[in-house]
């Protein structure tokens, strides 16, 4: 079972050592990610540690996650869920069916995530491994 952690992680080492063979897509999720660890100055450490720190999320890394959300389309302007654009990226952490259909369940119930702190709602939808 693919996690956030495993997940953010394929993108990231993914585009440091074997670029010519991302996708586009892939690529376009890699810088978006870049971007936004940047911008909240997000420490490699972190990285390494995401599932953790998704579990129990400082201000930091809700906005981190709400910039990423924003960024690949999971969240629209409005601070909305783009179910279609969750389906994806749920689909590509390769989770049980039932896990899949749970965090879909749950992430439909989540109100607009104007704010950094709205985005602990999404968190709480997370595999917790």
């Amino acid at each position: 079972m693919y996690c956030l952690k495993t997940l953010v992680c394929f993108f990231l080492i993914g585009a440091i050592y074997a670029e010519k063979e991302l996708s586009e897509e892939q690529k376009k999720a890699v810088e978006m990610l870049i971007q936004c660890g940047k911008k909240w100055d997000i420490s490699e450490e972190e990285f390494q540690n995401m599932d953790q720190l998704v579990k129990d999320p400082t201000d930091k890394i809700l906005c981190f996650l709400k910039c990423a959300s924003e960024k690949q389309g999971t969240l629209d302007e409005a601070g909305n869920v783009e179910i279609k654009n969750v389906d994806k990226m749920i689909a590509m952490m390769k989770l049980k069916s039932e896990d899949e259909n749970s965090i879909k369940d749950c992430i439909r119930k989540v109100s607009k995530v104007k704010s950094c702190e709205d985005f602990r709602n999404i968190t709480k939808c997370l595999p917790s491994n």
